[in-house]
Protein backbone atom coordinates (compact mmCIF):
# COMPACT_ATOMS: atom_id res chain seq x y z
CA UNK A 1 0.00 0.00 0.00
CA UNK A 2 1.25 3.72 -0.60
CA UNK A 3 2.28 5.49 1.93
CA UNK A 4 0.08 7.38 3.69
CA UNK A 5 2.08 10.97 3.95
CA UNK A 6 3.80 10.03 0.65
CA UNK A 7 -0.45 10.19 -0.75
CA UNK A 8 -0.86 13.14 0.95
CA UNK A 9 1.76 15.23 -0.63
CA UNK A 10 0.80 13.79 -3.95
CA UNK A 11 -2.98 15.04 -3.70
CA UNK A 12 -1.88 18.13 -2.25
CA UNK A 13 0.11 18.57 -5.46
CA UNK A 14 -2.33 17.08 -7.82
CA UNK A 15 -5.18 19.44 -6.38
CA UNK A 16 -3.23 22.63 -6.34
CA UNK A 17 -5.84 25.04 -6.47
CA UNK A 18 -7.45 23.70 -3.88
CA UNK A 19 -4.70 23.42 -1.71
CA UNK A 20 -3.74 26.82 -2.26
CA UNK A 21 -7.31 27.78 -1.10
CA UNK A 22 -7.42 26.23 2.07
CA UNK A 23 -3.68 27.24 2.30
CA UNK A 24 -4.39 30.80 2.20
CA UNK A 25 -7.25 30.82 4.49
CA UNK A 26 -5.55 29.56 7.00
CA UNK A 27 -2.75 32.65 6.31
CA UNK A 28 -5.30 35.02 6.16
CA UNK A 29 -7.08 33.55 9.49
CA UNK A 30 -3.22 33.30 10.65
CA UNK A 31 -2.21 36.54 9.83
CA UNK A 32 -5.54 38.83 10.61
CA UNK A 33 -5.54 37.01 14.50
CA UNK A 34 -1.69 37.59 14.97
CA UNK A 35 -1.53 41.44 13.50
CA UNK A 36 -5.17 42.37 15.26
CA UNK A 37 -3.29 41.02 18.48
CA UNK A 38 -0.30 42.84 18.48
CA UNK A 39 -1.83 45.89 17.62
CA UNK A 40 -3.81 45.81 20.56
CA UNK A 41 -1.04 45.31 22.41
CA UNK A 42 0.49 48.07 20.91
CA UNK A 43 -2.51 49.77 21.63
CA UNK A 44 -2.29 49.18 25.13
CA UNK A 45 1.68 50.21 25.75
CA UNK A 46 0.69 53.72 23.25
CA UNK A 47 -2.74 54.10 25.49
CA UNK A 48 -0.31 54.31 29.18
CA UNK A 49 2.15 56.19 26.70
CA UNK A 50 -1.05 59.08 26.06
CA UNK A 51 -2.73 59.01 29.48
CA UNK A 52 0.90 59.62 31.35
CA UNK A 53 0.40 63.07 30.35
CA UNK A 54 -2.83 62.86 31.87
CA UNK A 55 -0.89 62.28 35.45
CA UNK A 56 -1.37 59.67 37.68
CA UNK A 57 -5.10 59.03 39.25
CA UNK A 58 -4.50 58.02 42.98
CA UNK A 59 -3.94 60.41 45.69
CA UNK A 60 -2.81 59.11 49.29
CA UNK A 61 -3.10 61.74 51.80
CA UNK A 62 -3.10 61.63 55.66
CA UNK A 63 -6.52 60.78 57.46
CA UNK A 64 -9.12 63.49 58.19
CA UNK A 65 -7.41 65.81 55.25
CA UNK A 66 -10.68 68.32 54.19
CA UNK A 67 -11.11 67.55 50.87
CA UNK A 68 -12.34 70.91 50.26
CA UNK A 69 -8.73 72.39 51.47
CA UNK A 70 -6.75 69.43 49.51
CA UNK A 71 -8.32 70.06 45.99
CA UNK A 72 -8.19 73.94 46.38
CA UNK A 73 -4.04 73.09 47.52
CA UNK A 74 -4.65 74.72 50.96
CA UNK A 75 -1.64 73.84 53.05
CA UNK A 76 -2.95 70.09 54.97
CA UNK A 77 -1.50 68.16 57.22
CA UNK A 78 2.17 66.07 56.52
CA UNK A 79 3.28 62.54 57.12
CA UNK A 80 6.94 61.19 56.93
CA UNK A 81 8.23 60.69 53.43
CA UNK A 82 9.94 57.47 54.22
CA UNK A 83 5.97 55.96 53.69
CA UNK A 84 6.53 55.84 49.71
CA UNK A 85 9.68 53.30 50.84
CA UNK A 86 7.70 51.29 53.10
CA UNK A 87 4.40 50.97 50.46
CA UNK A 88 6.82 50.24 47.51
CA UNK A 89 9.01 47.17 50.19
CA UNK A 90 5.57 45.57 51.14
CA UNK A 91 5.02 42.13 49.46
CA UNK A 92 1.07 42.66 49.87
CA UNK A 93 1.36 45.95 48.53
CA UNK A 94 -0.23 45.40 44.53
CA UNK A 95 -3.10 47.57 43.99
CA UNK A 96 -0.73 50.53 43.24
CA UNK A 97 1.81 51.44 40.96
CA UNK A 98 4.01 54.15 40.54
CA UNK A 99 4.25 55.93 43.88
CA UNK A 100 5.48 59.51 43.76
CA UNK A 101 5.43 61.17 47.27
CA UNK A 102 5.09 65.09 46.93
CA UNK A 103 5.22 67.94 49.23
CA UNK A 104 2.83 70.57 47.61
CA UNK A 105 2.85 74.14 49.10
CA UNK A 106 0.93 77.58 48.74
CA UNK A 107 3.69 80.16 48.86
CA UNK A 108 1.99 83.85 49.05
CA UNK A 109 4.69 86.18 48.94
CA UNK A 110 7.09 85.21 45.99
CA UNK A 111 8.67 88.33 44.81
CA UNK A 112 9.90 88.48 40.74
CA UNK A 113 12.48 90.21 39.23
CA UNK A 114 10.84 93.42 39.56
CA UNK A 115 9.86 93.20 42.85
CA UNK A 116 6.02 92.41 42.53
CA UNK A 117 4.49 89.70 44.92
CA UNK A 118 2.75 86.30 43.74
CA UNK A 119 0.83 84.00 45.26
CA UNK A 120 2.41 80.41 43.92
CA UNK A 121 1.94 76.59 44.53
CA UNK A 122 5.22 75.08 45.25
CA UNK A 123 5.72 71.34 44.79
CA UNK A 124 8.46 69.17 45.91
CA UNK A 125 8.72 65.86 43.94
CA UNK A 126 10.49 62.38 45.45
CA UNK A 127 11.87 60.10 42.67
CA UNK A 128 9.45 57.78 42.46
CA UNK A 129 9.14 54.91 43.88
CA UNK A 130 9.67 50.74 42.40
CA UNK A 131 7.73 48.45 44.31
CA UNK A 132 10.53 45.46 45.15
CA UNK A 133 8.25 42.54 44.30
CA UNK A 134 6.76 43.69 41.33
CA UNK A 135 8.22 43.77 37.36
CA UNK A 136 9.69 46.85 36.87
CA UNK A 137 7.76 49.25 34.50
CA UNK A 138 8.92 52.52 33.12
CA UNK A 139 8.96 55.73 35.07
CA UNK A 140 5.63 57.67 35.38
CA UNK A 141 6.21 60.08 38.03
CA UNK A 142 7.13 63.90 37.78
CA UNK A 143 11.06 63.66 37.97
CA UNK A 144 13.14 67.14 38.70
CA UNK A 145 16.68 67.04 38.72
CA UNK A 146 18.21 67.88 42.39
CA UNK A 147 19.17 71.84 42.34
CA UNK A 148 16.77 72.99 39.61
CA UNK A 149 13.46 73.60 39.17
CA UNK A 150 10.45 73.47 36.25
CA UNK A 151 8.43 76.75 36.17
CA UNK A 152 4.78 76.80 35.09
CA UNK A 153 4.29 79.19 32.21
CA UNK A 154 2.89 81.68 34.42
CA UNK A 155 5.67 82.23 36.53
CA UNK A 156 7.91 81.81 33.23
CA UNK A 157 6.96 85.10 32.51
CA UNK A 158 7.89 86.68 35.12
CA UNK A 159 11.81 85.67 35.28
CA UNK A 160 13.86 86.58 32.66
CA UNK A 161 16.27 83.77 30.14
CA UNK A 162 19.17 82.01 31.60
CA UNK A 163 18.12 83.88 34.94
CA UNK A 164 18.00 81.67 38.07
CA UNK A 165 14.75 81.04 40.21
CA UNK A 166 15.17 82.98 43.81
CA UNK A 167 13.10 82.16 46.51
CA UNK A 168 13.33 82.83 50.36
CA UNK A 169 13.46 80.34 52.42
CA UNK A 170 11.43 80.03 56.25
CA UNK A 171 14.97 80.87 57.77
CA UNK A 172 15.04 83.91 55.54
CA UNK A 173 18.08 82.76 53.32
CA UNK A 174 17.68 83.06 49.66
CA UNK A 175 17.58 80.21 47.61
CA UNK A 176 18.91 79.99 43.61
CA UNK A 177 17.96 77.00 41.61
CA UNK A 178 18.49 77.03 38.07
CA UNK A 179 15.21 76.69 35.97
CA UNK A 180 15.79 72.83 34.13
CA UNK A 181 12.15 73.45 31.76
CA UNK A 182 10.00 76.25 31.58
CA UNK A 183 6.44 74.30 31.46
CA UNK A 184 4.11 75.07 28.21
CA UNK A 185 0.84 76.55 29.62
CA UNK A 186 -2.10 74.41 29.76
CA UNK A 187 -1.19 72.57 32.95
CA UNK A 188 -3.98 73.69 35.31
CA UNK A 189 -2.62 74.39 39.02
CA UNK A 190 1.15 73.89 37.71
CA UNK A 191 0.71 77.07 35.16
CA UNK A 192 1.27 78.80 38.53
CA UNK A 193 3.61 76.54 40.22
CA UNK A 194 7.42 75.37 40.35
CA UNK A 195 8.49 72.16 41.35
CA UNK A 196 11.43 70.93 42.77
CA UNK A 197 13.51 68.00 43.70
CA UNK A 198 11.96 66.85 46.97
CA UNK A 199 14.84 67.91 49.45
CA UNK A 200 15.26 70.79 48.05
CA UNK A 201 12.21 72.08 49.05
CA UNK A 202 12.31 70.52 52.58
CA UNK A 203 14.95 72.06 52.87
CA UNK A 204 13.90 75.64 51.52
CA UNK A 205 10.37 75.28 53.91
CA UNK A 206 12.11 73.85 57.04
CA UNK A 207 10.02 71.06 56.56
CA UNK A 208 12.42 67.67 56.19
CA UNK A 209 11.29 64.59 55.84
CA UNK A 210 7.94 65.45 55.44
CA UNK A 211 5.47 65.09 52.15
CA UNK A 212 1.53 65.89 52.49
CA UNK A 213 0.16 63.21 49.82
CA UNK A 214 1.36 60.48 47.65
CA UNK A 215 0.37 59.83 43.72
CA UNK A 216 0.36 56.59 42.23
CA UNK A 217 -1.69 54.85 39.51
CA UNK A 218 -4.39 52.13 40.65
CA UNK A 219 -4.40 48.90 38.96
CA UNK A 220 -7.80 47.16 37.53
CA UNK A 221 -8.18 44.64 40.58
CA UNK A 222 -10.91 41.78 40.70
CA UNK A 223 -11.72 44.18 44.28
CA UNK A 224 -12.22 47.11 42.18
CA UNK A 225 -10.24 50.34 41.75
CA UNK A 226 -10.48 52.01 44.68
CA UNK A 227 -11.93 49.93 47.27
CA UNK A 228 -8.89 46.98 46.86
CA UNK A 229 -6.15 50.11 47.00
CA UNK A 230 -7.82 51.74 49.92
CA UNK A 231 -7.60 48.65 51.60
CA UNK A 232 -4.19 47.92 50.94
CA UNK A 233 -2.71 51.20 52.19
CA UNK A 234 -4.64 51.32 55.17
CA UNK A 235 -3.66 47.85 55.96
CA UNK A 236 0.04 49.52 56.23
CA UNK A 237 -1.02 52.89 58.12
CA UNK A 238 -4.30 53.00 59.22
CA UNK A 239 -3.78 57.11 59.22
CA UNK A 240 -3.71 57.29 55.41
CA UNK A 241 -6.44 57.85 53.18
CA UNK A 242 -6.42 56.95 49.27
CA UNK A 243 -8.93 59.17 46.60
CA UNK A 244 -9.55 57.92 42.54
CA UNK A 245 -9.74 60.74 39.95
CA UNK A 246 -12.20 58.72 38.22
CA UNK A 247 -12.07 60.95 34.99
CA UNK A 248 -8.17 59.33 34.58
CA UNK A 249 -8.91 56.06 35.62
CA UNK A 250 -11.99 55.60 33.80
CA UNK A 251 -10.44 56.60 30.37
CA UNK A 252 -7.74 54.09 31.21
CA UNK A 253 -9.92 51.02 31.88
CA UNK A 254 -12.60 52.68 28.92
CA UNK A 255 -9.37 52.35 26.93
CA UNK A 256 -8.79 48.78 27.61
CA UNK A 257 -11.67 47.25 27.50
CA UNK A 258 -12.17 48.80 23.86
CA UNK A 259 -9.34 46.96 22.79
CA UNK A 260 -10.06 43.65 24.28
CA UNK A 261 -13.98 44.11 23.05
CA UNK A 262 -12.41 44.73 19.30
CA UNK A 263 -9.94 41.57 19.58
CA UNK A 264 -12.33 39.42 21.04
CA UNK A 265 -14.51 40.32 18.05
CA UNK A 266 -12.82 40.12 15.11
CA UNK A 267 -10.35 37.65 15.52
CA UNK A 268 -13.17 34.61 16.45
CA UNK A 269 -14.78 36.61 13.67
CA UNK A 270 -11.99 35.81 11.14
CA UNK A 271 -11.04 32.62 12.29
CA UNK A 272 -14.87 31.37 12.36
CA UNK A 273 -15.12 32.56 8.63
CA UNK A 274 -11.88 30.99 7.17
CA UNK A 275 -12.71 27.43 9.17
CA UNK A 276 -16.34 27.70 7.51
CA UNK A 277 -14.99 28.22 4.07
CA UNK A 278 -12.08 25.49 4.74
CA UNK A 279 -15.10 22.66 5.65
CA UNK A 280 -17.00 23.35 2.47
CA UNK A 281 -13.83 23.34 0.28
CA UNK A 282 -13.04 19.78 1.91
CA UNK A 283 -16.35 18.51 1.50
CA UNK A 284 -16.40 19.60 -1.88
CA UNK A 285 -12.64 17.62 -1.79
CA UNK A 286 -14.37 14.77 -0.83
CA UNK A 287 -17.24 14.85 -3.38
CA UNK A 288 -14.50 14.87 -6.40
CA UNK A 289 -12.03 12.02 -4.75
CA UNK A 290 -15.02 9.79 -4.34
CA UNK A 291 -13.93 7.47 -7.10
CA UNK A 292 -10.70 7.49 -5.60
CA UNK A 293 -11.53 7.10 -1.52
CA UNK A 294 -13.42 4.19 -3.43
CA UNK A 295 -10.52 2.63 -4.79
CA UNK A 296 -8.74 2.91 -1.66
CA UNK A 297 -11.46 1.15 0.08
CA UNK A 298 -11.35 -1.83 -2.24
CA UNK A 299 -7.07 -1.73 -2.01
CA UNK A 300 -7.61 -2.98 2.00
CA UNK A 301 -7.22 0.49 3.12
CA UNK A 302 -9.00 1.26 6.40
CA UNK A 303 -11.78 3.30 7.12
CA UNK A 304 -9.24 5.41 9.85
CA UNK A 305 -6.87 5.66 7.40
CA UNK A 306 -9.31 7.09 4.89
CA UNK A 307 -9.80 9.46 7.76
CA UNK A 308 -6.60 10.36 8.67
CA UNK A 309 -5.45 11.23 5.30
CA UNK A 310 -7.83 14.29 5.06
CA UNK A 311 -6.74 15.51 8.71
CA UNK A 312 -3.25 15.02 7.51
CA UNK A 313 -3.70 16.96 4.56
CA UNK A 314 -5.59 19.90 7.14
CA UNK A 315 -2.75 19.52 9.95
CA UNK A 316 -0.04 20.51 6.94
CA UNK A 317 -2.15 23.04 5.23
CA UNK A 318 -2.93 24.52 9.06
CA UNK A 319 0.58 24.20 10.37
CA UNK A 320 2.14 25.72 6.79
CA UNK A 321 -0.33 28.51 7.15
CA UNK A 322 -0.24 29.40 10.75
CA UNK A 323 3.83 29.90 10.07
CA UNK A 324 3.61 32.19 7.13
CA UNK A 325 0.61 33.96 8.75
CA UNK A 326 2.63 34.88 11.84
CA UNK A 327 4.83 36.30 9.90
CA UNK A 328 3.09 38.05 7.93
CA UNK A 329 0.07 39.22 10.26
CA UNK A 330 3.81 40.23 12.23
CA UNK A 331 4.78 42.25 9.22
CA UNK A 332 1.26 43.91 8.59
CA UNK A 333 1.05 44.93 12.38
CA UNK A 334 4.83 46.62 12.32
CA UNK A 335 4.15 48.43 8.96
CA UNK A 336 0.67 50.01 9.84
CA UNK A 337 1.38 50.14 13.53
CA UNK A 338 4.40 53.21 11.99
CA UNK A 339 1.33 54.96 10.67
CA UNK A 340 -0.96 54.60 13.48
CA UNK A 341 0.90 54.82 16.98
CA UNK A 342 3.32 57.86 18.28
CA UNK A 343 5.17 56.69 20.84
CA UNK A 344 5.08 52.66 20.47
CA UNK A 345 5.79 52.37 16.88
CA UNK A 346 9.54 51.32 16.84
CA UNK A 347 8.61 49.22 19.82
CA UNK A 348 6.34 46.64 17.45
CA UNK A 349 8.52 43.50 17.35
CA UNK A 350 6.91 39.80 16.46
CA UNK A 351 5.39 38.29 19.68
CA UNK A 352 7.27 35.11 19.60
CA UNK A 353 5.69 33.03 22.47
CA UNK A 354 2.31 34.15 20.00
CA UNK A 355 4.28 31.88 17.65
CA UNK A 356 4.06 28.95 19.69
CA UNK A 357 0.22 29.38 20.18
CA UNK A 358 -0.03 29.91 16.58
CA UNK A 359 1.54 26.60 15.34
CA UNK A 360 -0.41 24.89 17.85
CA UNK A 361 -4.31 25.99 17.87
CA UNK A 362 -4.35 26.03 13.47
CA UNK A 363 -3.81 23.28 12.87
CA UNK A 364 -5.89 21.62 15.16
CA UNK A 365 -8.54 24.16 14.10
CA UNK A 366 -8.15 23.05 10.58
CA UNK A 367 -7.81 19.50 11.42
CA UNK A 368 -11.31 20.06 13.01
CA UNK A 369 -13.11 21.99 10.12
CA UNK A 370 -11.84 18.48 8.07
CA UNK A 371 -13.86 16.28 10.98
CA UNK A 372 -16.97 16.46 9.03
CA UNK A 373 -15.43 16.17 5.56
CA UNK A 374 -13.17 13.20 6.83
CA UNK A 375 -16.19 11.65 8.09
CA UNK A 376 -18.32 11.64 5.14
CA UNK A 377 -14.97 9.90 2.77
CA UNK A 378 -15.75 6.69 5.76
CA UNK A 379 -18.54 6.64 4.62
CA UNK A 380 -18.13 5.85 0.77
CA UNK A 381 -19.33 2.65 -0.69
CA UNK A 382 -16.38 1.12 -2.63
CA UNK A 383 -18.54 -1.26 -4.44
CA UNK A 384 -21.15 1.44 -5.32
CA UNK A 385 -18.40 4.36 -6.38
CA UNK A 386 -16.25 1.81 -8.62
CA UNK A 387 -19.34 -0.11 -10.65
CA UNK A 388 -20.41 3.81 -11.45
CA UNK A 389 -16.70 4.95 -12.93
Amino acid sequence: MIKTSKLVIKELLYRRISSIIILFTAIVASAVSVAVYTLSKASENETRKIMREQGLNLYIFPKGTNLIDFYSVNNTGTFPDNYVDVLAESKTFDAVRHLTGILQIKYPDWKDANGSTHQIVLFGYKDEAQQKYLPQQEIMGFDVKKGTVQVGALIAKNIKPDAPFIITGVDGEQYSFKVDKRLEEGRGIMDQGVSFYLEDLQQVLGMQGKINKIEALGCVCKDGRIKNARNQVQAIFSDLEVTELSSIADARENQREMMNKYGAFIIPFIIISSLLITGLLFYQNVNTRKGEIGLLKAMGNSTFKIMFLFLLKAFILGLTGSIIGFFAGSWIAEYFGTEIFRFTALSIKPLWSLFYYTIIIFPLLWMISSWIPALLATQVDAAKTLSQE
